[in-house]
């Protein structure tokens, strides 16, 4: 049996200065509208842009200024991360210069906010969302990288990175322990050591076989054995390659926010899918899957 499904990349979500999360909703409300199967978002989407950044050595002073700034521009929008603000002045308190200001993670109870909002938009709709990741961390000051998966109201499943990537510079200055980092790797079995893959990562929807994995992730897949996929899906921030996990006649779509524009989709013997239609905001693929 054929089937045929729309996917949808976000191609407005530039992630090199972090995300965009009411973007991220405009583009779940907009792909419902269009009767999209399939959406995806780049990694970091659904982390906010911190506002305030500097690239030069400061004093402490200036960089408490600095801070201050970061978290009353005019231009925050709602989902604006603001937890973190005590953690950045405690630490500089302890620097002589700071370097730069780090990008900000969300709090769990920031970032549950966004959730709520995103299973919001996403309900009314058999849609699978993959909407890109986001940067928050919890009680035990553990900085977590996660894709939460949405269908109709619910996160139906949450897919955390494990190898670092880039993910560092939401460290807030070291005061937070990255999951799992250099310090804590050991903690984790390997084949427990990720919240996500060490279960089982695959998602069964409508007859396809699909699962993510997000940036310096790629590659986990097929090692954890995975080879029967029809569709495989990498949201980066500057990767747009993994190794393949797909059936013979499965897809790869690579959706990199990172660069300007760098979404792949690859099938049929990894031959590159030309989008049949192109927007602002998204670039749509027909794929056909064989049950």
């Amino acid at each position: 049996m054929k089937i045929e499904m729309l996917l949808g990349a976000m191609k407005n979500i530039e992630t090199a200065n972090n995300g965009n999360p009411y973007g991220v909703i405009t583009n779940i409300y907009n792909a419902k509208d269009n009767g999209i199967d399939i959406l995806v978002g780049p990694e970091w989407s659904l982390t906010s842009k911190s506002g305030i950044y500097s690239r030069k050595l400061i004093t402490k002073n200036k960089a408490k200024d600095a801070i201050k700034l970061l978290f009353n521009v005019s231009d925050y929008n709602e989902y604006a991360p603001r937890d973190a603000r005590k953690i950045l002045e405690e630490k500089i308190d302890d620097e002589s210069v700071f370097e730069e200001v780090p990008d900000i993670p969300y709090s769990k109870r920031e970032y549950e906010r966004v959730l709520k909002d995103l299973k919001i938009a996403s309900k009314g709709s058999d849609m699978l969302i993959f909407p890109g990741t986001a940067m928050f961390y919890d009680k035990n000051m553990t900085l977590y990288n996660v894709m939460p998966i949405l269908r109709n109201g619910k996160v139906i499943k949450s897919i955390y990175k494990f190898n670092d990537g880039l993910s560092s510079r939401f460290n807030l200055r070291g005061a937070l322990r990255l999951y799992p980092s250099e310090t804590n790797y050991e903690e984790y079995k390997k084949e427990e050591y990720s919240l996500s893959y060490s279960k089982n990562p695959i998602i069964n929807f409508n007859g396809i076989k699909t699962s993510v994995e997000i940036c310096a992730d790629a590659g986990i897949l097929k090692r954890y054995g995975i080879t029967n996929l029809d569709l495989q899906i990498l949201s980066s921030c500057g990767n747009s390659s993994t190794d393949n996990a797909i059936t013979r006649k499965g897809y790869v779509v690579a959706v990199d926010g990172f660069r300007d524009v760098n979404i792949r989709v690859s099938g049929k013997g990894l031959f590159k899918q030309r989008p049949i239609e192109k927007s602002e905001d998204m670039y749509l693929f027909n794929l056909e899957f064989e049950l």
